[in-house]
Parts: structure tokens; C-alpha cells; sequence
């Protein structure tokens, strides 16, 4: 039986149009390694739970199943339009001008 960490990472990557092997690549992991955590064999470090929640824009809370917020979802739906590029372009920007304001 899977865990709430493996449902809810599959959910959101699929839902989040990124394929297993791109998730792996961007978190510098096994794709085999990402696959045990989806299907619930293995619970990732806290590194790479944090690595994916700052992938995602997504908190541990509901990662992990503490809360029942679907959140992410409701953000993500506002900017369905944008692809993944689009969202780590937009990302990074958001970044960009953060950084500015504390100089």
C-alpha cells in the first residue's frame, strides 16, 4: 500500500506534466531511486524532500500527507497555460527581483 508521501509525489508530478525521468534529472537522483518512492518501497532523505518541495513550490505538510490543503493544485490551475519551462523561467525571475530588494 502506497504512503501518502508516494500517492501525492506521482499525483503531482504527473499533474505537473514532468516525466519521472526529467523529476530525476532535476533532483540529481537515480530515476530507479525516484521510482522506489513513488510506488512506496522508499522514503526519500529530508535533503531530497526539501528538493522537491522547492521544485514544486509545493509544502512538506501536504507532501507528507499532514494536511488535506490540495493548495498546490488550486495554484497550479491558475497557470495551467505556462509549461514547465515557463514556470522555472517565471521562478527564477521571482527570484531575481527578491534578490534585488535585499541589497
Amino acid at each position: 500500500m502506497k504512503n501518502q508521501f508516494a500517492t501525492r509525489l506521482s499525483i503531482y508530478r504527473a499533474f505537473s506534466g514532468e516525466s519521472q525521468a526529467e523529476l530525476a534529472d532535476a533532483l540529481s537522483v537515480k530515476l530507479r531511486t525516484l521510482r522506489t518512492w513513488e510506488q512506496g518501497i522508499h522514503n526519500c532523505s529530508f535533503d531530497d524532500l526539501i528538493a522537491i518541495c522547492n521544485h514544486y513550490g509545493i509544502t512538506s505538510d501536504w507532501l507528507l500527507g499532514l494536511v488535506e490543503d490540495d493548495s498546490p493544485f488550486a495554484a497550479k490551475s491558475q497557470t495551467d497555460v505556462l509549461t514547465l519551462e515557463e514556470h522555472r523561467m517565471l521562478s527564477s525571475f521571482e527570484e531575481f527581483l527578491v534578490s534585488r530588494h535585499k541589497k
